[in-house]
């Protein structure tokens, strides 16, 4: 069975999720089901991934009980504000097919707009729409303003980790103020790809190393009959961290929440921090990362879509 972390509002989390960042449609729909009919407790998203409805579907296709999945999204940058939040959490809502949602992030922090996003989801808290609240790419003094302003500490941070970074100034604060750390881009891989497509790339760039080929990992993985990709997962667990891997390979998917079998010895786990001194990121700095708002958008002629409720997309 899936391990789970009580959070610190006594709300049980599974550590181990189903990302699904990068799915869409019919896809989508399959390998959600997939991943809860192999055992999967937890499925992660967020609106920008522009999928939950595809993943609402996937839950009611497995057959599984409402309370036995854990479902996670994450506002989109752009309705950041208490207003924008209140309606795209409702929209959120109306995707999925849910009257809940057990976990509700602030995907990024931004310039200015972060604490009034999470006085929204307070109050959607507080009003029982989510069981639980949390940030995305958090640092401690985005947290700290929160919590100040709010009297609610976040109770999830979902950021970049994997053994190439372990961001220690935004763990400390996390483990001081019991907020659940939860690793997005386990591997380094869908980091990398979403800066691919963000970033130009040079004819004679260097590729990204990446964990799952590091010879440390593989021999750690050799010495235990198992996959780099599950060493690394095992190494996020025993930490006390949580994960969501992402995948479309059904044996992959399967692979990846094969990891409670076995556990690392205190040298191993030695042998992989050490690699954390690369401190490569793949993806963005939530210190410095900036993104439009909606008025802004509709300010400069760049109005959204809408989906087939009406909601912008």
């Amino acid at each position: 069975m899936i391990k789970k972390r009580i959070l610190n509002n006594g709300v049980e989390m599974p550590i181990l999720g189903f990302g699904t960042w990068k799915l869409k449609g019919e896809e989508c729909t399959q390998m959600v089901k997939f991943a809860l009919e192999s055992g999967y407790e937890a499925i992660d998203t967020a609106q920008v991934y522009l999928n939950e409805e595809a993943v609402g579907e996937g839950i009611r296709r497995s057959g599984k009980k409402r309370e036995d999945v854990f479902v996670t999204s994450k506002v989109r940058n752009r309705f950041q504000g208490y207003d924008q939040t209140l309606h795209a959490l409702e929209a959120s809502l109306k995707r999925f097919g849910l009257d809940i949602l057990d976990l509700y992030l602030i995907h990024w922090p931004g310039k200015d707009q972060y604490v009034p996003t999470w006085k929204a989801l307070v109050r959607a808290y507080e009003e029982g729409m989510l069981r639980a609240v949390g940030v995305s790419n958090f640092y401690p003094e985005h947290m700290e303003a929160c919590a100040q302003e709010t009297s609610v500490m976040p109770m999830v941070n979902q950021i970049e980790m994997h053994p190439y970074l372990v961001q220690d100034e935004i763990l400390e604060y996390c483990k001081e103020h019991h907020v659940f750390p939860v690793a997005w881009s386990p591997f380094a891989a869908a980091g990398e790809s979403r800066k691919d497509s963000k970033t130009k790339k040079e004819a004679n760039e260097t590729p990204l190393e990446s964990p799952l080929k590091d010879p440390v990992i593989a021999e750690i993985a050799q010495n235990h009959q198992k996959t780099p990709g599950q060493i690394i997962l095992r190494w996020h667990i025993q930490n006390g961290y949580g994960a969501v891997p992402k995948s479309s390979n059904p044996a992959r998917i399967k692979e990846n929440r094969n990891i409670f079998d076995f556990q690392l010895t205190e040298g191993e786990m030695k042998k992989i921090w050490k690699l954390t001194k690369k401190q490569i990121r793949v993806g963005d700095d939530g210190r410095s990362y900036r993104f439009p708002l909606l008025e802004e958008l509709i300010r400069d002629g760049k109005e959204p879509e809408r989906d087939r409720f009406g909601n912008y997309l």
